[in-house]
């Protein structure tokens, strides 16, 4: 049968309905002349068929002995292919410029982009890209990246990094600047608490101690001064000198506290698809859309939206051509009652989530507290999340020409 069907394909086959009164003595009288019929399927006083375009011929004369009508339903295979495209030779030809025009534009840099650059101008870094042999119209074969990238960084100092990906028509610089080292501040300094805090520990290198183990200081508050008193040679105050101004160094160690608050409903709301969906399909020609199937409107009230990109000739076109499928399925909005522990950890997980964006980076939580919260609502649950970490507080805070903060 696989057989039959390829060969039927390669060389035409017909889909044909017959009628009468006398089908089944047509159908007989096919199989007796070795007639090849499939897909045979019979209902209501008709049968429908598939058979292959010389055989049809055979069938004409077996209709008229027994009566019966032929009406061809569906003309298919290769023959019928090509005659179609025959007809519609102009489109024929545009898709084959199209094609081809493709095909000569993908061996072209046609589009350059860059990144990374946060001093330098753009237009600048495309010029010097442009100087070292990238530029827009370049046949991609003659582009030597790590030339280019050597020759960009001997022209421009202050570029540290250069890499030059090709994907498809497009060129993508990626630079990388040279940081310039920030020039610390110098000068006498106090050194003060940079949040509130609970003091557990202070360690003094350069400077005089103001707060000691188990003070509560303030956002701003002076933790260290930097201050250094004149002493006796037996280590005593010296009376009578003023203090040196210098600048303060050392570690004060505080309890840290971080606050997240949450909600959560006891009537969650949960997104059902009823079936329907719209589709709308997009080509995309190294990221530009050249043309567009389906409906760009969505009429339904409520809606998931999913996209899907399928790139297409990728191993003919050197040039990036993508199938976008945008998917829109409509759903209503189904209420449902939760317990009052599920909506518990659900607030407790957002008023987490909220403490740990304050965290500072690289520190770890030493303590969690959780704690419910009244709200006006009795179908609400409201949590505070409380995170404790350790941290050093003290920040330098620089003097002014008079010696005062």
């Amino acid at each position: 049968m696989l057989i039959l069907k390829l060969r039927s394909f390669f060389f035409g086959y017909l889909r044909v309905v017959v009628h009468g009164a006398y089908t089944e003595k047509f159908l007989n009288l096919a199989i007796a002349c070795h007639i090849p019929l499939w897909e045979l399927a019979r209902a209501d006083g008709r049968a429908v068929f598939c058979v292959d375009l010389d055989s049809f011929f055979e069938l004409r004369h077996l209709a008229r002995r027994t009566g019966c009508r032929l009406r061809i339903e569906r003309k298919a295979g290769l023959p019928f292919f090509c005659n179609r495209l025959l007809r519609r030779r102009g489109m024929v030809a545009g898709l084959a410029f199209f094609l081809v025009s493709l095909y000569v534009l993908s061996s072209f840099v046609l589009f350059i982009t860059v990144e990374g650059n946060e001093k330098l101008e753009t237009d600048y870094i495309l010029k010097l890209a442009g100087e070292a042999g990238a530029y827009r119209g370049l046949l991609k074969e003659r582009l030597d990246p790590d030339a280019v990238a050597n020759r960009m960084l001997i022209a421009e100092p202050k570029l540290e990094w250069v890499g030059l990906q090709l994907e498809g028509t497009r060129l993508i610089i990626e630079v990388v600047e040279a940081k310039q080292p920030e020039l610390e501040p110098q000068g006498p300094a106090n050194l003060v608490a940079a949040k509130d805090g609970l003091v557990t520990d202070v360690l003094v290198i350069m400077g005089e101690a103001r707060v000691k183990p188990g003070d509560t200081v303030r956002r701003g508050q002076v933790l260290i001064e930097g201050v250094l008193r004149p002493e006796t040679p037996w280590g005593e105050p010296s009376a009578g000198k003023e203090p040196i101004p210098v600048r303060a160094r050392g570690e004060v160690i505080a309890r840290v506290w971080y606050e997240g608050y949450g909600e959560a409903s006891l009537i969650d709301t949960i997104r059902v698809r009823t079936g329907k969906r719209i589709s709308s399909w997009t080509l995309l020609v190294d990221g530009q859309p050249v043309l567009k199937v389906g409906r760009s409107t969505v009429s339904y009230r409520d809606y998931d939206r999913e996209i899907v990109s399928t790139r297409l000739l990728e191993r003919i076109l050197r040039f990036p051509v993508e199938l976008v499928t945008e998917t829109c399925y409509e759903v209503y909005l189904e209420k449902r009652e939760i317990s009052r522990d599920e909506a518990f950890a659900l607030a407790a997980r957002r008023a987490k989530t909220l403490a740990e964006l304050q965290l500072p980076a690289g520190e770890t939580v030493e303590a969690e507290q959780l704690t419910e919260s009244e709200t006006g609502s009795p179908d609400t649950v409201a949590v505070r999340c409380i995170l404790e970490t350790s941290e050093n507080i003290a920040v330098p805070e620089f003097k002014n020409n008079g010696g005062e903060n």
